[in-house]
């Protein structure tokens, strides 16, 4: 049977079961058993409803076109479950919601790729299954569906007083919907010109609330399976409303913009009308005007050198010629803001009171007398002078001892603003030296910006770290800083941003180092060193009680009546567990203290810091033992080094080596540097000199000899173990053992006893090692003689000039 004969035969039948619904119309049948399916993947269609799809299967569009050139423009339109799948045609029943809409095509465009249908909603249907038969007949097919076999939904339109409220409220809400959203209007009005009474049929009033709604598909489709006309207008009613909801918000924020944008569109309006009238009446210049004005103000009352004031005035004028919106005009900007916002002869009045001075230097550190001594006669030659000329003064010593903190405690004495920079690892001159203006992002260096900040031409400067400048690719730092701290160049000082010439000279300039080694010699040369040594025992105890206690009292919230130290806890924690030059480690050490403590306070205890229990706070003890030997054997001699804890009792051990290669030579271990290498071929020699027509002559070249410096792990370097070595070589050659002794110096080839440093550390050493007797060069006098009493107190120091001083105390004629 051909496909025409079966179209045919549909038809008759359709008409003679025409019980199922009313009829349509004269060409539209009442009951179509099997239509083609196209599935929507969103939105579905309505009854009495049109709508324009374009359909891009190849098959059903011929399938489309067969059955319109057979008289036939009838189709199923049902919606897909997942509407992430864009195709018109489906592989299973399963994929698609079973009701859907029987619609006829009334009009039909082919495209370049898709067929273009208009096509009006006609009744609702059920999907009863895939017609097997039919689809088989189909090309191409891959086991799709394109003929289904559909029924038709019997509706409950049973009118009643419920269905005309909801209908009428539908109809208020669609009203109130199209004055608010203008393209709702549209949509109504397109609807209703296809000529249907809205009014008058519930059913189509319930679907046209489901059409017109923009919300998603399981809503739209649960207002298209429903049965019940009333069910489905409350279905229909609340997607309306929620439309109305969102238009209204959506009025509201339309409204909030509008206003905004109309109120700053009319505020500028009235500002740009407000500056022409201000400008007509000569009460406000222009913006670039503003600026220039700006900066004749800064300077007024300043006193601006003739150079600089040149400068200034020569960019004002170009300044003149330039637009606001030139990159130009920006630079040039920023160049007078720096110019003209540097305190030009504006300086803060020095207090010059030694008493009050030294009362604040008082309150602020312990000890540190050079330094204060050196404050106070800036402060009284100033005085008697009657001005006040800046200096260069460079604070050096082992870290922890206050130098930087020192610095700050100079200014408020002094009455200066204090301004601090490190320049450890720097090794960019430009940081010092400023940009030139010529690169973007140019910034003046480090000084401009310290006069900006503190207003003042005569502030106390820090320079911290100053041996552990860097040098990179950009240039040398530490030559930057020749200029600055010269009190002959410093008059004058260029900055490469500002390129006019700044007064420096009235600052005082304060530097802080740890190792004045490493600072070149003509940068050392031009600041006056003062060295801050560490501190002794007692010092550090009164420290602790004046200034860390208080402190971590204030920190932790712990009172005095919570926690007390005994002195001598605190003795036992310095020479035990804090035995370095400078107090910082000290300092950590009691806040550990105080926080232990913190947990018993909380508790209710009130805590007894003592010897007994000071390591239940900071663990046992880790410096346990002073000197490696009570009784040194033949050979071995104590020494005194400088370390920075604060210096160190280093032994020299000498033994003879059994060797079947050869004899007289000398094997050094111990990590020893270069100039520590050439100390001990020096005493080598000299003891060999020493020996030379004595009975022991032939000690040297009959013996291999072993010299080893303990703490292998800790570098050692330095001239001061000299007369140690020497002593502990003629030691193992005569058998005589040297006890309860130490001593430190350079020997010479000519036994001369040179001077060496850190006379106070290693005094400190060989008193805590417990040793009576030190020998020291008689150069180190001077140096001696500066060091407090308490220091000096139950030791004895002997000076010595040469070797042989040593060597008559230490060994009698009879053992040579």
């Amino acid at each position: 049977m051909s496909h025409r004969k079966v179209i045919e035969r549909l038809l008759i039948e359709n008409e003679q079961n025409n019980d199922a619904l009313p009829d349509m119309g004269p060409v539209i049948p009442t009951n179509i058993p099997t239509v083609p399916i196209i599935v929507a993947t969103s939105n579905p269609i309505f009854p009495k409803f049109k709508r324009i799809i374009e359909v891009n299967d190849p098959v059903l569009q011929k399938l489309i076109l067969k059955n319109i050139g057979l008289k036939f423009p009838y189709a199923g339109i049902f919606v897909r479950q997942d509407d992430t799948i864009d195709d018109n045609v489906a592989s299973s029943v399963s994929e698609l919601y079973t009701t859907g809409t029987l619609v006829q095509i009334e009009e039909c465009v082919e495209m370049k790729s898709s067929l273009r249908l208009l096509i009006s909603g006609i009744r609702r249907l059920t999907l009863d299954g895939a017609n097997a038969e039919r689809n088989m007949k189909i090309e191409n097919n891959n086991n799709r569906i394109f003929w289904g076999d559909v029924s038709n939904v019997k509706e409950n339109l049973i009118i009643n007083e419920q269905t005309k409220a909801l209908s009428a409220e539908i109809i208020q809400s669609c009203r109130d919907l199209i004055q608010i959203n203008q393209l709702y209007r549209e949509a109504v009005h397109q609807i209703l010109s296809q000529g249907v009474r809205v009014v008058d049929d519930a059913a189509f009033l319930a679907d046209f609330g489901g059409a017109l709604s923009s919300g998603d598909t399981a809503e739209k489709m649960a207002i298209l399976t429903e049965k019940n006309i009333e069910v489905r207008l409350a279905l229909s009613l609340e997607q309306i409303k929620k439309e109305l909801q969102l238009s209204r918000i959506q009025q509201d924020i339309g409204k909030k913009v509008e206003e905004k944008v109309r109120k700053a569109h009319e505020d500028h309006m009235l500002r740009e009308q407000l500056k022409v009238i201000k400008k007509q009446l000569g009460m406000e210049k222009d913006d670039k005007e503003t600026v220039i004005q700006k900066f004749r103000d800064a300077i007024k009352d300043k006193v601006i050198p003739e150079a600089v004031k040149t400068v200034i005035d020569n960019e004002l004028g170009r300044l003149e010629f330039l637009e606001p919106a030139a990159s130009e005009f920006q630079v040039a900007r920023n160049y007078l803001d720096w110019l003209t916002v540097l305190p030009w002869g504006t300086e803060t009045e020095d207090t010059l009171d030694q008493n009050a001075a030294q009362t604040i230097l008082d309150e602020d550190h312990y000890g540190m007398k050079d330094v204060k001594d050196r404050i106070l006669e800036f402060i009284c030659t100033s005085q008697l002078r009657g001005s006040v000329q800046g200096k260069i003064l460079c604070f050096h010593g082992p870290p922890g001892t206050g130098k930087t903190s020192i610095a700050k405690s100079i200014a408020r004495s002094l009455g200066r603003k204090y301004y601090r920079f490190s320049v450890g690892g720097m090794s960019d001159v430009a940081e010092i030296k400023g940009h030139r203006r010529t690169y973007v992002g140019a910034m003046p260096g480090k000084l401009v910006q310290c006069l900006k900040k503190t207003q003042s031409e005569n502030p106390l400067i820090l320079i911290d770290e100053i041996d552990k400048l860097g040098r990179g690719y950009q240039g040398d730092p530490s030559s930057a800083l020749l200029e600055l701290l010269d009190p002959e160049q410093n008059v004058g000082f260029l900055d490469h941003y500002l390129d006019v010439p700044i007064d420096l000279s009235k600052a005082l300039f304060i530097c802080t180092a740890n190792d004045i080694s490493t600072i070149s010699g003509p940068l050392r040369d031009r600041m006056e060193m003062i060295e801050v040594a560490g501190y002794i025992t007692d010092e550090k105890v009164e420290i602790a009680k004046k200034y860390l206690i208080p402190k971590s009292h204030e920190e932790t919230g712990i009172t005095e009546e919570d926690i007390s130290f005994s002195r001598e806890a605190l003795v036992y924690l310095i020479d035990k567990h804090c035995r370095e030059s400078g107090v910082r480690n000290l300092r950590k050490h009691i806040e550990k203290i105080f926080r232990k403590a913190s947990r018993k306070v909380v508790n209710g205890e009130k805590v007894e810091v003592t010897v007994d229990n000071l390591k239940d706070f900071v663990g046992p003890a880790v410096f346990t033992k002073d000197r490696m030997y009570d009784d040194p054997p033949a050979g071995t001699v104590c020494g005194l080094a400088w370390t920075s804890m604060g210096g160190s009792a280093l032994y020299v051990e000498t033994a003879i080596v059994e060797s079947s290669d050869g004899k007289g030579t000398l094997k050094v271990t111990g990590n020893i540097k270069d100039v520590m290498k050439e100390s001990t071929s020096i005493a080598y020699t000299v003891a060999k000199n020493i020996l030379a027509g004595t009975k022991h002559a032939d000690f040297f070249k009959n013996n291999n000899l072993h010299l080893h410096f303990p703490e292998g792990a800790t570098p050692k370097d330095g001239p001061s173990a000299g007369v140690t070595i020497v002593s502990a070589l003629l030691s193992l050659a005569t058998g005589v053992p040297i006890q309860d002794v130490a001593m430190t110096g350079e020997i010479s080839l000519n036994k001369k006893v040179l001077a060496v440093g850190g006379i106070k550390e290693k005094i400190l050493a060989a008193k805590r090692a417990e040793i009576k007797k030190v020998f020291l060069p008689v150069d180190c006098l001077n140096e001696y003689n500066k060091l407090d009493d308490v220091i000096k107190e139950e030791i004895e120091i002997v000076f010595v000039k040469e070797y042989r001083e040593i060597q008559e105390q230490l060994f009698k004629p009879t053992d040579f």
